[in-house]
């Protein structure tokens, strides 16, 4: 059930109206209907709605009724980075601008103590201990809370249960799809077990496979699931037979490159998969990252499977970290790189990497020239168990 409670609705984003220009005549607070939709119609960047939004009651009302509108035109929203705030606070998140290159001046009401571990359509997955997963937009306040997706196991004392969920992707928006959207899990440390839920369902169902070591990533491409292993197998998981029957589950790609990846479909609508590389800079002393991509087409039919290494993502811009994936089109967003990887890049140790070593940082690796910017977004080192930052698409409905 979709919980959209009136009494947290002030708790879910604080805004400071410094940079927002108030309006010095009264008169601007009745200006026409279609005159303010046409100003909508050019806003983009979530936080400019936001900033519309602030200025009067009547200018909220207008924001309000255009964001159906909004949907269905379909604009893209720059993805932002979730971090810790400035002060640390045990109830809130700041958020990164890439552009920017600074936190916004609004925070979103997500506890400290919540791990998450998928971030979809503007929704994140948050595993509880008893590995329920609950589903949260900070954008609106609205939450969906599902089962557990199996018993804790016996050897839970030896290490924190949430982080036994590796990883959780959606279908689709659950507002705008409220009865028609799936959730695909990878569980068990090392992504060994699969987990399926559609919207109306009282359970899991349980997915088997065990030709594999074990998952490292999954997404949702062309209406069905794609999984892939550590040992270079791509398999795709069809579930629209429904939720009685078992899936379809088919091997479409067998050469994939092993060793962990991530897949990500691009603005054409091409298949990516991505492998992250550590490698010694003598020159400094000391580890960077590089990225490899690779196109892939799965095998259908008679068409063989075809995997390629590719140079050059053309003028989009790839979005990583450990749980999500998200791409845009570089071109609708001034200050944003084409043909570039921002990823997540915090120094970890501790048990289950959940300490951070030193300030908290992402990376934009160019493609092109294969060199790596550093964006430095919390300079202080903050407490320990400190989530782990997430990306996370900014959504208003």
């Amino acid at each position: 059930m979709i919980e959209d409670s009136k009494s947290k609705s002030k708790k879910v984003m604080s805004t400071t109206l410094e940079d927002t220009p108030m309006p010095s005549d009264l008169g601007w607070a009745w200006l026409p209907n279609l005159l303010l939709d046409s100003i909508l119609e050019k806003l983009i960047p979530i936080s400019d709605h936001i900033r519309f939004s602030a200025v009067c009651k009547h200018w909220k009302s207008v924001a309000l009724h255009h964001k159906q509108q909004r949907v269905k035109s379909r604009h893209n929203q720059l993805p932002m980075l979730m971090i810790p705030t400035k002060h640390n606070s045990d109830e809130r998140r700041g958020l990164y601008g890439v552009t920017q290159r600074k936190p916004y001046n609004f925070e979103l009401y997500v506890p400290y103590k919540k791990r998450c571990c998928g971030s979809s359509h503007g929704w994140l997955a948050c595993a509880d201990d008893n590995l329920a997963i609950t589903l949260l937009n900070p954008f609106t306040g609205r939450t969906i809370r599902l089962p557990p997706v199996t018993e804790v196991p016996p050897q839970a004392e030896t290490f924190k249960c949430d982080y036994y969920i590796n990883k959780v992707v959606l279908s689709a928006d659950p507002c705008l799809f409220p009865n028609d959207y799936e959730v695909l899990v990878l569980y068990d440390h090392a992504g060994h077990k699969i987990a399926h839920f559609k919207s109306g369902d009282d359970g899991w169902s349980h997915i088997v496979i065990r030709t594999v070591i074990g998952f490292c990533d999954l997404i949702y491409y062309e209406g069905r699931f794609l999984v892939v292993s550590y040992d270079g197998l791509v398999f795709s998981i069809d579930t629209s037979s429904g939720s009685t029957a078992k899936p379809d589950i088919i091997l479409v790609v067998k050469h994939a490159p092993q060793g962990g990846a991530t897949l990500v479909e691009s603005s054409s609508g091409e298949l990516l998969l991505i492998r992250k590389l550590d490698v010694f800079d003598f020159w400094f002393g000391k580890m960077t990252q590089s990225f490899k991509v690779y196109r892939v087409e799965c095998a259908c039919g008679d068409r063989p499977e075809q995997v390629e290494e590719i140079e050059s993502i053309g003028n989009d811009a790839l979005f990583l970290d450990y749980t999500a994936s998200m791409r845009v089109s570089a071109l609708d967003f001034p200050g944003c790189q084409p043909n570039c990887i921002y990823f997540v890049a915090d120094d970890w140790t501790g048990h289950l990497n959940e300490e951070p070593q030193g300030p908290l940082h992402m990376g934009a690796f160019n493609l092109e020239n294969r060199r790596t910017e550093t964006h430095q977004y919390c300079i202080d080192r903050p407490k320990a168990n400190v989530p782990a930052s997430i990306w996370i698409l900014p959504t208003i409905v």
